[in-house]
């Protein structure tokens, strides 16, 4: 089959070709396994079928976290009363993702179904890559090799040594105690303090060991809401930036074509696929909007605590330099694929007017190219809020105004 009359507009309502065991590039779900895996576990992957059992699951969940959520907020409050500002922070600085993992999972089901047609978008689209010619496969390859690797494979060891680091701290301190000390001190992986007790009974088995236990629960909600849901984010900018540059292959091969009629029907093929690239980034604006805005603010105030707990707390603590490491990545990916998705679309216009469209005899293709450029030249901008951009730019005024926010919570 050609290579362009595989390559079709692919919208919602696409009927999806067969999925045979023999083909290179497989839908969503097998693509990105890692990615695939923590959305089902935690209550994301929008299938239209699951939606009231993920309903039932978002609920369960909200409740087996709320005991932790609420004696992390008694002990706050005790703090504020006796003026212990650095336990105040220690907590929220944990506490804070905690319950926004619980958001996302609110977010995503409330988003559900422009996140479905996203997926749908990416079957559609790897369906159709199967038929490319060999050049149109590598740029396909080398796109999907490149989101796997980073967007998947890091970010996923990301997120588990940020949040391993607290319980895996908390298993060698007790094992190094009570191996190597005769009296030894007992380490739990987020202290809380027992409700309505004295500070030392929540070391008494056997409440310490129930709360261990509980809070490595916890830190799995940590892991599995934030590899699935910031990841997908990545996989779909990603795609978007694949199809463009697939397209402005295909318009060097129109270019190259000697046949009237097959030159321009190439070259609506690429028309249709840039609409198709702009419908799909509405999409992602639609599906990450609010949370773009909520990580904004959300990674000032991280930063912020994480640097005060560091510094004014209780000595550098190895936990807390790698939870504003990772908190800074945390930002710095969705600004970076924001950006990068930005500078793509800009090019397009470049590779368009380089596409060989001067050595064509052809009027209205010349005005074709002319129309596509003009349009590749509208700026492309992820927004938060419906307010801001993001892009590396933003990413650095994150960062200043944390230390601003650091600054002033020291004073």
């Amino acid at each position: 089959m050609d290579a362009t009359k595989a390559f079709r507009t692919s919208d919602s309502s696409a009927v999806l070709a067969p999925v045979f065991e023999d083909m290179e590039f497989k839908p969503f779900r097998e693509t990105y396994k890692i990615i695939t895996f923590n959305m089902i576990v935690g209550m994301l992957y929008p299938t239209p079928e699951t939606a009231v059992c993920r309903l039932l699951g978002i609920v369960l969940v909200l409740i087996s976290i709320s005991p932790a959520a609420l004696i992390a907020l008694l002990d706050v409050w005790h703090s504020w009363q006796r003026g212990d500002i650095i336990n105040i922070v220690r907590h929220i600085t944990v506490l804070g993702p905690c319950l926004a993992a619980i958001f996302k999972m609110m977010l995503f089901y409330y988003t559900r179904d422009e996140a479905w047609r996203i997926i749908r978008k990416i079957d559609a689209d790897h369906a159709r890559y199967n038929i490319l010619s060999e050049s149109h496969k590598e740029i396909a390859r080398r796109h999907i090799q490149n989101t796997q690797y980073y967007s998947e494979k890091c970010w996923a060891i990301t997120v588990a040594v940020t949040v391993l680091t607290f319980p895996l701290t908390a298993v060698v301190l007790n094992f190094y105690n009570f191996v190597f000390k005769e009296e030894p001190v007992k380490y739990m992986i987020h202290d809380l303090e027992k409700p309505f007790s004295p500070p030392e009974d929540r070391f008494a088995s056997p409440y310490f060991e129930i709360m261990f236990g509980y809070m490595a629960y916890c830190s799995l909600w940590y892991i599995i809401s934030f590899i699935g849901f910031d990841a997908f984010f990545g996989v779909t900018i990603n795609h978007a930036c694949m199809k463009l540059e697939l397209a402005c292959k295909i318009m060097e091969d129109a270019m190259l074509e000697e046949d009237r009629d097959s030159r321009q029907s190439r070259m609506k093929e690429v028309i249709s696929e840039q609409n198709d690239f702009f419908s799909m980034v509405e999409l992602i604006q639609e599906t990450f909007n609010f949370w773009l805005g909520l990580i904004v603010i959300a990674t000032m105030c991280q930063i912020c605590n994480c640097m005060y707990q560091i510094i004014e707390g209780y000595g550098i603590d190895p936990k807390y330099i790698i939870f504003i490491l990772g908190t800074i990545a945390h930002i710095y990916l969705p600004c970076r694929y924001a950006a990068k998705l930005q500078v793509t679309a800009l090019d397009v216009a470049t590779h368009l007017y380089c596409c060989g469209w001067e050595h064509v005899n052809d009027e209205r293709a010349r005005k074709m190219v002319a129309f596509m450029i003009a349009r590749a030249q509208v700026p492309l901008k992820i927004t938060a809020f419906n307010m801001f951009y993001f892009d590396m730019d933003l990413f650095v005024s994150i960062l200043q105004t944390s230390y601003s926010l650091f600054t002033l919570l020291r004073s």
